[in-house]
């Protein structure tokens, strides 16, 4: 059996691994040939992922050792930073059905799930602790979750119909606004019109081409990713003496 991935990031930053038949299995490596070396630990441990949130797999990933392919890779520009372009691939291009937008619905709310209970208890001291090196706060992390789940429709619906899913003032509280905003992009994905569902969608700022399924995949991909980040974040309050 061959596994097909495929990489995006940079020569000056890192790689990331996407095994686009499982949407949402994502992994980051400093290189792409530790990216692609690591391609069936992770994908084996994204399966192991599925069954512990009570999901059965469409595909059993057979045991034993596979060979791992890089079907494509791409050098993005300032890849990893806010607002950055990332990878378009081939997989994406594929009209993104009903139940491939309830599949990553699904998904979507394991990785929230693990996202909250990774934050779960944790005083407001916690939530604002500045880690070392300046990086984000749990509380701003959060945060840019949150705010990432509209920048993901305007990918696709564009930004005048992104704002009147999600009109201002959004609720002030974190863990309410969260949930707000949550349930509003997921309404709207699971009523994505059909016309938008296939065909590519140039976006803007930055301008790069967008899909349903590649905004399908990067909703999970990046809850997912995050639920890593602040679980760092959270060790390293507890190591610093919170």
């Amino acid at each position: 059996m061959t596994l097909d991935v495929y990489l995006d990031g940079s020569r000056q930053g890192h790689w990331m691994g996407h095994f686009l038949e499982e949407p949402g299995c994502v992994w980051i490596a400093p290189t792409k040939e530790e990216a692609v070396g690591r391609a069936q630990e992770e994908i084996t441990g994204f399966f192991s992922w599925l069954r512990g949130h009570g999901d059965r797999p469409g595909a059993s990933l057979p045991t034993g050792k596979h060979e791992v392919r890089a079907a494509a890779f791409q050098e993005v520009q300032d890849f990893g930073q806010s607002g950055a372009a990332v990878g378009f691939f081939e997989p994406d291009r594929e009209p993104a059905t009903q139940t491939n937008i309830v599949t990553a619905v699904r998904r979507l709310g394991y990785a929230r799930r693990d996202l909250l209970e990774a934050v779960a208890g944790l005083p407001d001291a916690a939530l604002d602790w500045q880690p070392p090196g300046g990086k984000r706060t749990l509380r701003a992390n959060l945060h840019h979750v949150r705010n990432c789940h509209g920048w993901y429709l305007t990918r696709v619906l564009g930004w005048s119909v992104a704002r009147s899913l999600l009109p201002e003032p959004w609720p002030e509280a974190t863990f309410a606004s969260l949930e707000w905003v949550m349930r509003r992009a997921v309404n709207a994905l699971l009523e994505l019109p059909e016309e938008l569902r296939s065909g590519v969608h140039r976006a803007e700022t930055p301008e790069e081409d967008w899909t349903a399924r590649k905004m399908l995949r990067r909703f999970v991909e990046h809850e997912r990713e995050h639920v890593e980040v602040v679980r760092r974040t959270v060790g390293l309050w507890k190591a610093a003496g919170g």
